[in-house]
């Protein structure tokens, strides 16, 4: 099953689990039902399959995308 991010419309708590594309889960905070998919980015590898272990864009947590970002890399 593939990772997923949800956000609670009850709570505002947002959350990652595992979850079926059919499956909406209930929030783990407040138990609401009233949750949503978000939109996440998918890093890119770098050529050669090399990673930068330990940087955090800016763009995977809502922010600016660093110079060269690799998730918006074309």
């Amino acid at each position: 099953m593939p990772l997923y991010a949800f956000h609670c419309r009850d709570c505002h708590h947002s959350f990652e689990t595992l979850a079926r594309f059919d499956e909406t889960p209930e929030c783990p905070a407040c138990g609401g039902a009233h949750v949503e998919r978000q939109l996440s980015l998918i890093a890119k590898p770098a050529a050669g399959g090399d990673t930068d272990a330990g940087h955090s864009c800016g763009a995977m947590s809502g922010g600016a995308p660093c110079p060269g970002c690799p998730a918006l890399a074309g």
